[in-house]
């Protein structure tokens, strides 16, 4: 009797311990949910990430930040306002060999802070029945008895009884007042003086 006693009171007071554990062991994990988020055990949780609109306006450049204002430099003298064309002579048209070439225009234009640019627009008008080389070997600029070679690179192919236009670039010491081109074609030459002087 005293067994079968002793094992009912056992199984009576189960339930009750079992209930006071679950509740024990709940109040220690709300303990410790508690402990964690105020940071006291673990690693703070990390703040929440920004809404993407949020994440596209911070990102997006503020006017102010968008690009550097740059000053701009104060506007230099353009060479090409101190450039001036060129007096041509009445006579513009010279027959060399079979060749015809024509002045059309010349102009002179500061190159550098000690040379100016002399440029002369030419056609020539190939009245051969074969092909015609129309580049600078043709052309010489004379100063003070010096000849001087083109600067430019012109290197055209005329066909037959045709013409074309080209330009011959020559450089000058800034202040010469006047030159002489030299035109060589086959066997013949002519010699055009030119006044560099700007027209008042």
């Amino acid at each position: 009797m005293a067994d079968e006693e002793k094992s009912k009171s056992w199984w009576q007071t189960l339930p009750g311990l079992i209930a006071t554990l679950t509740a024990a062991t709940t109040a220690f994990a709300g303990l410790l949910v508690a402990l964690k988020q105020v940071g006291w055990i673990g690693s703070p949780q990390p703040p929440a990430a920004p809404a993407p609109q949020q994440q596209r306006s911070s990102s997006a450049p503020s006017p102010a930040s968008a690009a550097p204002v740059v000053a701009a430099a104060p506007a230099s003298p353009s060479p090409a306002a101190a450039s001036h064309p060129v007096a041509l002579p009445e006579l513009r048209e010279y027959k060399l060999d079979t060749a015809t070439f024509t002045l059309l225009s010349a102009t002179l234009s500061p190159q550098t802070a000690e040379k100016d640019a002399l440029r002369i627009q030419i056609r020539m008008m190939n009245n051969n029945a074969y092909d015609a080389n129309f580049w600078d070997r043709s052309f010489r600029l004379t100063l003070d008895g010096v000849p001087m070679a083109p600067e430019s690179d012109l290197n055209e192919l005329v066909p037959a009884r045709s013409a074309k236009e080209g330009a011959v670039l020559f450089a000058l010491p800034r202040g010469t007042a006047s030159v002489k081109l030299e035109i060589s074609y086959g066997n013949e030459q002519t010699v055009i003086p030119l006044a560099l002087a700007a027209p008042r």
